[in-house]
């Protein structure tokens, strides 16, 4: 199993709170599609997830399209504020990129940096952690990559994240 993959047990795992008063937590939403791009786009470090806003807007795309996998529309959710998309997570029902790997699997994560600071990612965590496990997932899994910020990985040790041996 490659090391750069997180997995946190869902049953063993006290999730916190997902609400947020900064933010509106919704269920993902194909019709926002260009704001998610959007704070995709710059979420992180130029050229590391999409070299383009054009680029972010395929990718948002293909992640409508399940081209990532089956989107769990139950346990995706996206951040907004004053109308606008400014983060979100999404989860599929499994990785198509880890055969082996089972279970529900975040494909993203992230928050608009001007939004950033206000517990954006944890609520967004904890609703897809408490959302996959009231559905009867035992694990939830992510991979983490050279764009994972130290501040991410922080977030995710917090919620229960750990290095699958």
């Amino acid at each position: 199993m490659p090391s750069d993959l997180l997995q946190a047990h869902l049953q063993h795992t006290a999730i916190s709170s997902p609400e947020c008063s900064y933010a509106q937590l919704l269920p993902l939403d194909p019709a926002r599609a260009l704001d998610l791009a959007d704070a995709y786009f710059t979420a992180y470090p130029p050229g590391m997830a999409a070299a383009s806003r054009a680029e972010a807007r395929e990718e948002m795309a293909s992640t409508f399209t399940q081209e990532y996998g089956k989107v769990l529309e139950n346990a995706s959710f996206m951040a907004v504020r004053k109308g606008k998309a400014v983060g979100a997570i999404m989860v599929v029902a499994e990785s198509i990129w880890e055969e082996q790997l089972s279970g529900p699997f975040i494909i993203d994560r992230f928050t608009a940096p001007a939004h950033q600071g206000h517990q954006l990612g944890r609520s967004l965590i904890a609703a897809a952690m408490l959302a996959c496990k009231e559905q009867g997932a035992r694990t939830l899994s992510l991979r983490v990559g050279e764009g994972t910020s130290p501040a991410a990985h922080r977030l995710y040790a917090q919620a229960g994240f750990l290095p699958i041996p």
